[in-house]
């Protein structure tokens, strides 16, 4: 979750959030939800630096409407409260770990599922999803309300996506599944779950690869099994 170019206006106090200027030509209407979702998605980014700085329960509202410039009444405006404003963080963080929306159909399957779990994003998208990881999941030990916020969007809407499109793979004839709710939930557990569990320090481990690697290796060895394939 990166901040817009625009968060900042020179000269602004660190923290201190300013609209991007709009064209005057545009609607009133118009340019009014343009302002709110920038100012959403702002205030979401600076939320969660301040979440992984303070922790949920160390973090208030109020922090959160300083660190960003703008009164409480604005921020409670945007999100009644501070666990809608944590709902807001899981629904990013979900599209983040998953990307169903693009069409994969005519990529080979080994491609396609590199596609949807963005196995190929750059080192510091990796370091930046590790990082909301390690925050959200560490929050739902310790917060039981944050805990049943992931259950859903990160959980159980996920793991409803999944299933649509590994059900649209059957019908397709491109992968074979006994049980599409089954497969959904194993690839979660493989390729979320790697993320989820994997060492700060890869070198812990000895022999194991980099994390992108080792989602490619965990790939491939879904799509193609762990049998030797005898030359034809």
């Amino acid at each position: 979750m990166k901040p817009s170019s625009h968060a900042l206006e020179k000269g602004s106090k660190p923290g201190t959030l300013k609209l991007e200027r709009t064209s005057l030509c545009r609607p009133r209407g118009r340019q009014k939800v343009h302002e709110t979702e920038t100012l959403k998605s702002q205030v979401i980014e600076i939320a969660f630096q301040t979440f992984q700085k303070h922790s949920y329960k160390g973090t208030t509202m109020s922090l959160i409407a300083t660190n960003c410039g703008i009164s409480k009444r604005t921020l409670y405006e945007l999100f009644p409260s501070k666990t809608d404003l944590f709902a807001e963080l899981a629904m990013l963080h979900r599209s983040n770990i998953v990307q169903l929306s693009g069409d994969y159909d005519n990529l080979p399957l080994e491609q396609a599922l590199l596609e949807i779990f963005r196995v190929e994003r750059c080192d510091e998208e990796h370091r930046q999803q590790s990082a909301e990881m390690r925050l959200f999941y560490v929050e739902a030990v310790a917060n039981p309300e944050l805990g049943e916020i992931l259950k859903k969007f990160c959980g159980a809407d996920l793991h409803n996506l999944l299933t649509d499109w590994v059900i649209g793979q059957v019908e397709r004839g491109r992968i074979s599944s006994p049980s599409p709710p089954d497969t959904a939930k194993y690839l979660m557990d493989v390729l979320i779950g790697a993320q989820i569990f994997r060492a700060k320090d890869p070198a812990s481990i000895p022999g194991v690869s980099d994390l992108r690697t080792y989602m490619r290796n965990a790939v491939a060895m879904l799509v193609h099994g762990l049998a030797p394939r005898e030359d034809p």
